[in-house]
């Protein structure tokens, strides 16, 4: 059995957090911005809007790349081949035809004379305002304060930040297949670089650095890169064990063989069951007989939902609706057509209505009535945005709030 699984679009970024009541809106081809109260934040003038990091977000226009700020403000002007990172106070990384380069929010322009290329998959610290650099195959630390390197020299085959926030201050380098841990403004050494790994690390109660040695041998540092006592080695030992056995713990019961399954069994008569399919054992667990429908096709079976757990598309005089399996109706057979959607990862799935040309959203979960049929199409869901991508009768293309159905298109009435 076969659901409809959403397309991706453009707009969707992995890189993203949740947004803050900023939508984009498209005119014809141009996206603009706006906002919960449907106030123009910025004209449509963009081929696209990513999703915000904080206060700023990539635009793109003639497959260059810029960034604007949540005000509506552009910051850095599409003119560059990419911007692939974005710390939160608008610093910025941007590709050129040489290299990389760093751009300062307040002038939106180079920030120092440094042109590097990227060491690593994230090469900005999340906490401080630093970023890793390599140049002629060896790796330095930047302070983007000032846009120049800590040291003259770029002494490191390798560097990485700490994600914890304690240990912010802290970079972890690889010096000859070996690390250790330098005072990320200084340089200064503070675990010399004689381990085989090195991670951060918890007792459950202050941030660590755990330090494995080739043999094996285990040492925790404190956020001063101090020894600590054995009794809090073993608290923090415990502590990753304990998370490994919940990840190994942490799966749920199999239910993918269980599923429903329509034999018509002669004009308008039909049986649904559910079935668990496995080799050589298969097993008939529940069946029952429904007459009095043309049509009826499988939409989808979700053994986790306590309430709705089964759909099936049915059809009677010549109108589409839903039942479950034991024939009750979910959804009043009204419609001229009815398609089940989900997206590829499960965490959001609707009924899609049809009256005409106009198409309406059902939750699978509450199967209460979100938007009549009135919009031209859904395209997509944004899981950042909590809203689903649709394009209203005038053919503008927006967002619409999947818990409220509220459409944020500026001008738009139902």
């Amino acid at each position: 059995m076969k659901t409809i699984f959403f397309l991706p679009v453009l707009l969707i970024s992995l890189w993203c957090n949740a947004q803050d009541g900023l939508y984009p809106y498209a005119e014809k081809d141009k996206w603009g911005l706006t906002n919960k109260k449907h106030t123009v934040v910025m004209e449509p003038q963009f081929d696209s809007i990513h999703l915000f990091e904080g206060e700023y977000a990539r635009v793109e226009n003639n497959k260059k790349v810029g960034v604007i700020h949540s005000s509506g403000r552009i910051v850095y002007p599409c003119s560059y081949t990419d911007i692939p990172f974005i710390s939160p106070n608008g610093m910025a990384i941007a590709k050129v035809q040489k290299g990389y380069i760093l751009l300062d929010p307040s002038t939106g322009k180079q920030k120092g004379t440094l042109l590097f290329e990227l060491p690593g998959m994230t090469p900005i610290s999340k906490t401080a305002n630093l970023l890793l650099a390599k140049k002629e195959g060896s790796v330095g630390i930047v302070n983007m304060t000032t846009g120049e390197p800590v040291s003259k020299k770029f002494p490191y085959d390798d560097a990485e930040f700490f994600d914890e926030k304690s240990l912010k201050d802290y970079v972890i380098v690889n010096i000859s297949d070996k690390y250790g841990v330098v005072e990320a403004l200084t340089g200064k050494e503070i675990i010399p670089a004689s381990y085989s790994e090195i991670k951060g690390a918890s007792d459950g109660t202050q941030d660590l650095i755990k330090a494995t040695t080739d043999d094996e041998r285990v040492v925790y540092f404190d956020a001063r890169g101090k020894q600590v006592s054995a009794a809090v080695a073993k608290a923090a030992k415990k502590v990753e064990d304990d998370m490994d056995k919940t990840s190994s713990e942490g799966g749920l019961k199999d239910d993918s063989k269980k599923d429903l399954h329509i034999y018509k069994l002669a004009n308008e008569k039909w049986r649904i069951t559910l079935e668990e399919r496995i080799f050589q054992h298969p097993k008939v667990l529940d069946s029952i007989d429904i007459n009095g429908y043309t049509t009826l096709v499988y939409m989808s079976y979700h053994p986790q939902l306590a309430k709705y757990p089964g759909k099936i598309k049915a059809v009677k005089n010549g109108k589409a609706g839903v039942i479950d399996m034991k024939g009750n109706v979910l959804i009043p057979l009204i419609y001229d057509d009815v398609t089940y959607r989900e997206d590829n990862i499960g965490h959001y799935a609707f009924v899609e209505t049809k009256v005409g040309n106009r198409v309406g959203v059902i939750p699978a979960e509450s199967m209460k009535e979100l938007k009549k049929p009135v919009l031209a199409r859904v395209i997509d869901e944004d899981v950042n945005r909590q809203a689903l991508l649709i394009q209203v009768a005038s053919g503008t293309r927006g967002y619409m709030d999947k818990i409220t159905g509220e459409v944020y298109i500026p001008g738009y009435k139902e």
